[in-house]
């Protein structure tokens, strides 16, 4: 019996905070279609959602598995949060491995107002 009053409390106390949860900034991507290593890289494109109010442009950097920056951008914010392919200037990766893009939120006084991370594998 104790046992069933413990998972009833998870469960209640799981389902009031999600009620509370106001969902934060994501990062959606795929390297699908891009080369490695090319002089002229093109970036993906990029779905970032839930972007806080106030958000003028979202600046992205890419991240290394040793956790060099391979460069990144700043972009404004587009409709419907969807950043075309080849928007994002960026050094190519050479080497295949597991790689972040980050982006963070800006205001218009380039305040960071939220932050998504996003890894991917990349060969």
């Amino acid at each position: 019996m104790k046992i069933i009053s413990v998972l009833a409390c998870l469960l209640c106390g799981g389902a009031s905070s999600a009620l509370a949860y106001s969902p934060g900034m994501t990062l959606d991507f795929t390297w699908i279609g891009l080369v490695l290593c090319t002089p002229r890289p093109s970036s993906p494109e990029f779905q970032v959602e839930n972007a806080p109010a106030g958000t003028v442009q979202l600046r992205f950097a890419l991240t290394s598995p040793s956790g060099g920056e391979l460069g990144g951008s700043d972009v404004h914010l587009p409709a419907r949060g969807i950043v075309p392919r080849g928007a994002v200037a960026f050094q190519s990766p050479c080497v295949g491995g597991m790689y972040t893009w980050t982006v963070e939120a800006m205001d218009a006084d380039g305040k960071p107002l939220a932050r998504a991370t996003l890894t991917r594998p990349f060969y």
